[in-house]
C-alpha cells in the first residue's frame, strides 16, 4: 500500500487471488510460448497482410535497418535480428503469393530457427542483393513529415537513423539510392490489418485491463474521504507489476468538476458526489490497450445512482450504439467521421470539435477514435481530427480501434453545467461493423 490507500486486509484477498489466477491462466506462458506465438503471428502477417500492403502502396522492396537493443520501433514485428550492430531485414516482391524475406548481417540464429526468413547473407552483399532484384521503389522507415511540431506522433515510421540513411544510400549507390521512399503508409497498412493470433493476444490483455480498472473504481480500493487520486494510480501500477505487464503509460485517474475543470493524479481526496474516471493502457508481447472506465461516488444520503448521472451515462450509450452501427472497414476515417457528425446531429445531439463542454444548449458529443493494438495509439487509420494524416487513411479489415468519445450532458444538479462521460473501449472494425474485444462498460460503476 502507498499513501494510506485503504484496501481491505486479508492474508491474501480473494479478489487478488482470482486476478492472479486469471493472469497466470492468460499470461503464464513460458518465454518459449511467447516466442512461438509471436512467430506464428509474424508468419501470418508476412503471408497474408504484407503482400497486400506492399502492392497497394506500389512498393517493390522494403529495407529495415535494426541497430539492436530496441532502437528500431518495429523490431517486435519482425523478430530479433541483432543484439549488437546492424542487422538488415529486406522484404522483396518478386511476384507470386509470397514476399521474399531476407536478413543481412546481425545475429540471426533465432530467426533461422523460426523458419520465417528465406535468405541469410552478409551486409557486405547488400548492393549486389538489391541489384539482382532491381526494385523500382524501395521503402525505408522514414517519415514524410515536413516540420518539427506535429499533432500526431510518427515515431513508428521513423526508425531509420540519419547516419544509417546516409550510409544506406552510399552502400546502394545509384540508381537505387534515388529510389528510396517513405514506408509510412506501408507500415500503417501492415500494422493495422490484424490476423487471428493478434486478435486473440490483444483480447487477453484487454480483458485484464478492464478487470483491473473496474476493481480500481470500487470500494476494494477506494474509501471516500480517505483515498486519494494518486492512491488509485499506484494501486493500478502495483497490480500491473505483480502480473508482469508492461506500462503503456502511468494511469490517469481524474475527476470532473461542475465548473468544467478536471483534477487528475494528485493528492486530492476522493469525496462523495465525485464523478470519477480512469484512462489507462497496459501491454504484453507487443500488444497494448487504451481504455477508460466511468464511476460515481454516492453521497451519504444516496442509496442508488442519482438520475442525472444515469441520464449522462445513457446518452453516452446511445452515442456508442450510433457509432457501432455506422463504422466499417473499407472507407477512410475522414468519410466515416464526417458521416458520424451528421448522424449525431440527426439524433438530436450537438457535435463539438472541443474535448470540453461549451455554453451551447443541448448534449454535446466529441468523437476521437484512433488506431490501437501494438501501441495504445498505433499508426493505422483513425477517426480523430487531431490526427489528420491517419484520418485520411482507409480503414483496413480487422483493424483494432480505440472506440473513444465524450458526451457532455447538462445537469440541474451541476447548476446547468455539463457532466462529461468519457467512453473508451477496444474494438475490432470489420467489413460488417464493430465487434468488441472485451465486454464494454454497460453500467456506471458505483463507489459507496
Amino acid at each position: 500500500m502507498r499513501r494510506g490507500i485503504m484496501v481491505k486486509k486479508v492474508k491474501l484477498s480473494v479478489s487478488l487471488a482470482i486476478i492472479i489466477m486469471i493472469g497466470l491462466n492468460l499470461f503464464g506462458q513460458s518465454a518459449q510460448d511467447d516466442m512461438e506465438i509471436a512467430n506464428m503471428i509474424r508468419s501470418d502477417k508476412f503471408n497474408y497482410v504484407l503482400p497486400k500492403a506492399m502492392r497497394n502502396n506500389n512498393i517493390d522492396m522494403w529495407i529495415i535497418i535494426d541497430r539492436g537493443r530496441g532502437t528500431e520501433p518495429l523490431f517486435r514485428d519482425f523478430g530479433y535480428a541483432t543484439s549488437n550492430g546492424n542487422g538488415i531485414f529486406i522484404f522483396t516482391d518478386r511476384g507470386g503469393d509470397r514476399i521474399e524475406r531476407a536478413v543481412l548481417g546481425g545475429e540471426p540464429e533465432l530467426l533461422m530457427e523460426s523458419g520465417l526468413y528465406d535468405v541469410f547473407d552478409s551486409i557486405e552483399n547488400l548492393r549486389s542483393f538489391v541489384a539482382k532484384r532491381d526494385p523500382k521503389r524501395i521503402a525505408v522507415n522514414i517519415s514524410s513529415a515536413k516540420k518539427l511540431s506535429l499533432p500526431e506522433g510518427r515515431h513508428l515510421f521513423d526508425g531509420l537513423s540519419h547516419t544509417d540513411y546516409l550510409n544506406l544510400k552510399k552502400a546502394l549507390g545509384e540508381p537505387y539510392a534515388s529510389r528510396l521512399v517513405s514506408a509510412e503508409k506501408l507500415i500503417s497498412d501492415f500494422r493495422s490489418e490484424r490476423v487471428a493470433g493478434e486478435i486473440i493476444e490483444f483480447s487477453k490483455i484487454a480483458n485484464i485491463t478492464r478487470r483491473l480498472l473496474e476493481r480500481a473504481l470500487s470500494n476494494e480500493v477506494i474509501t471516500p474521504g480517505k483515498t486519494t487520486l494518486l492512491d488509485v494510480c499506484w494501486w493500478l501500477e502495483e497490480q500491473r507489476k505483480k502480473l508482469g505487464l508492461e506500462r503503456g503509460w502511468f494511469p490517469t485517474v481524474f475527476l470532473s468538476l461542475p465548473d468544467g475543470h478536471e483534477i487528475s493524479n494528485t493528492d486530492r481526496i476522493i469525496q462523495p458526489g465525485d464523478v470519477l474516471q480512469i484512462d489507462w493502457g497496459i501491454g504484453r508481447n507487443n500488444f497494448f490497450t487504451d481504455m477508460k472506465r466511468f464511476a460515481y461516488v454516492l453521497k451519504e444520503d444516496e442509496k442508488e445512482l442519482p438520475g442525472w448521472v444515469q441520464t449522462a451515462f445513457d446518452n453516452a450509450c446511445k452515442i456508442r450504439e450510433l457509432i457501432r452501427k455506422n463504422v466499417r472497414s473499407g472507407k477512410t476515417g475522414r468519410e466515416q467521421l464526417d458521416n458520424l457528425k451528421k448522424l449525431v446531429a440527426k439524433a438530436g445531439f450537438v457535435y463539438t470539435e472541443e474535448e470540453r463542454p461549451s455554453k451551447v444548449k443541448g448534449v454535446e458529443v466529441n468523437i476521437g477514435m484512433h488506431s490501437a493494438g501494438n501501441l495504445g495509439h498505433d499508426v493505422g487509420a483513425s477517426l480523430f481530427e487531431i490526427f489528420p494524416l491517419r484520418t485520411s487513411y482507409v480503414i483496413r479489415p480487422n483493424s483494432i480501434i480505440a472506440f473513444e468519445f465524450i458526451v457532455f450532458t447538462p445537469a440541474a444538479e451541476w447548476g446547468g453545467n455539463k457532466v462529461p462521460v468519457c467512453i473508451e473501449e477496444n474494438a475490432l472494425i470489420t467489413n460488417h461493423g464493430i465487434e468488441w474485444l472485451h465486454p464494454p462498460q454497460n453500467k456506471v460503476l458505483i463507489i459507496r
